[in-house]
């Protein structure tokens, strides 16, 4: 018996109309019955249900959006083996971090992928992309991330690298879970990961986060009224420029404030350490939280996730220092 596999449509440039807009009239028999006519094979691998709860460039993805998406996956999953969301590129690898934490013990496989080109086109990636998540959405492997190119990536270590490349995602601080070529490779570590997440945690994510990324010589301002946390790209293992004046301001501030200050690196491979240099020691000191190995998506929407749960500074420092769910590989 093929394994039952639901099939989710949330929009990007997969679904696109070669004219290059978006094909606005999707609804979920037409779409599958037109995916099946491309792509027959995939009722060789599968039994396909479809839902389109939403269908918009990744570029506009909210919050709602992709807690939509969370909950759509977590009521219909008792009834499939699998999921497989096509999503645009350029916030995949925020959906998917969130989707990371929100469904860490979901208990199932759940996919996402997209394409750099159209389904239509005749040189697409979308056909591969496919063909290989509704194979992995078979293994049940019980992992949220994306597939894409050869490669299946953990969604909490996901990151796009490529606006053109057909491997348009890496996986900077984590192994792929697996790769795709004349077999389906799946590693020992892919589902294997101390799940911490509580029951029922992720039904809110706060997006008022200020977000940093310093350059020498930038001016320093205190974080906007909005703001429920900092979160600073900083250089190399997580130095700043603490010699600066209007830094430390804005980092007292924050502290006066009781907002959370999570610090990342700009360089995308290996971790924030703040014990290494007398700089980071510095914000250290002052309570500043490292990211560790985690990629800014990550820390991002871990943030985004933390937050939604509790706004007491010490019990965020703790939340985000915790591996939930394979995001910190340190």
């Amino acid at each position: 018996m093929r394994p039952r596999i639901l099939l989710i449509h949330t929009g990007g440039t997969l679904g696109m109309a070669p004219s290059g807009g978006l094909d606005r009239q999707l609804a979920p028999g037409p779409f599958l019955d037109k995916l099946l006519f491309q792509l027959p094979e995939l009722q060789e691998i599968a039994d396909l249900s479809l839902e389109v709860p939403f269908n918009c460039d990744s570029s506009v993805m909210e919050p709602e959006n992709i807690l939509c998406l969370s909950n759509l996956i977590r009521e219909r999953a008792p009834d499939y083996q699998g999921a497989v969301i096509i999503h645009g590129t350029d916030t995949m690898a925020f959906t998917a971090s969130v989707l990371g934490f929100t469904l860490a013990g979901l208990g199932m496989p759940v996919i996402l992928t997209g394409s750099q080109r159209p389904l239509a086109y005749v040189r697409s990636d979308a056909r591969n992309n496919l063909i290989n998540s509704v194979t992995l959405a078979a293994k049940e492997v019980p992992e949220v991330g994306i597939c894409f190119g050869d490669y299946w990536i953990r969604g909490v270590a996901a990151n796009k690298n490529s606006v053109h490349r057909y491997g348009a995602f890496d996986s900077p601080n984590l192994p792929y879970l697996a790769e795709l070529g004349l077999t389906v490779q799946v590693y020992p570590h892919a589902g294997r990961f101390e799940r911490n997440v509580p029951p029922g945690v992720g039904s809110k994510l706060e997006a008022n986060i200020a977000v940093y990324t310093p350059h020498p010589g930038m001016p320093w301002e205190p974080a906007p009224p909005w703001a429920q946390a900092l979160l600073i790209q900083a250089y190399g293992a997580g130095n700043l420029p603490m010699t600066r004046p209007d830094l430390t301001h804005t980092l007292k501030d924050a502290q006066t404030r009781g907002l959370p200050v999570v610090v990342t690196s700009q360089c995308l491979y290996d971790s924030t350490d703040l014990t290494l240099y007398a700089l980071g020691r510095q914000l250290a000191a002052r309570g500043v939280i490292p990211a560790h190995d985690m990629t800014t998506e990550a820390a991002v929407t871990k943030l985004m996730w933390v937050l939604g749960q509790t706004r007491d500074p010490d019990d965020v420092a703790a939340r985000m220092l915790r591996d939930y769910c394979g995001e910190i590989q340190r």
